[in-house]
């Protein structure tokens, strides 16, 4: 699983290096295949494993609801195929990079399936809003 955080840059090309310990994770249990999508505020990229999971899951849902529609209209017209070049990066297309609000530094955050990448501030402000007590009580009704 991921985990972790990573301070990088993305260059002005969208070029986004892999750290090499979440490469190791990825080429010890998935391959080189990564669907990136928009959430939260920031990017989740799945490995393709992962996503066919998460799609298995999401086929469950009764598509004809108004809030499943919405879900996969936002979820799924974001969603990119963003393979790892030989040098250990993607490619993170242009309207994704501003949906994240993307300048140059990011950070990469291993989130047990998936790997989410922020914009420094917004990851800085996200990290900040959160308490230990908020981090406890979580715990406590999860039973761990």
């Amino acid at each position: 699983m991921f985990r972790g955080r990573f301070e990088h840059t993305i260059d002005v090309k969208g070029r986004l290096s892999i750290p090499s310990r979440l490469r190791e994770t990825l080429n010890e249990r998935y391959d080189s295949r990564l669907v990136v999508t928009t959430y939260d505020g920031c990017l989740v990229a799945y490995p393709l494993m992962e996503w066919d999971k998460l799609e298995s899951r999401i086929a469950e849902l009764p598509e004809f609801k108004k809030d499943t529609r919405a879900f996969l209209r936002f979820f799924y017209s974001s969603a990119t195929d963003c393979s790892i070049d030989r040098l250990g990066r993607i490619l993170i297309p242009q309207a994704l990079r501003d949906y994240a609000g993307f300048d140059k530094e990011v950070v990469l955050i291993g989130a047990f399936r998936q790997i989410e990448i922020w914009a420094k501030e917004a990851w800085d402000k996200a990290e900040g809003s959160v308490s230990t007590e908020d981090i406890g009580n979580t715990l406590e009704r999860l039973g761990l």
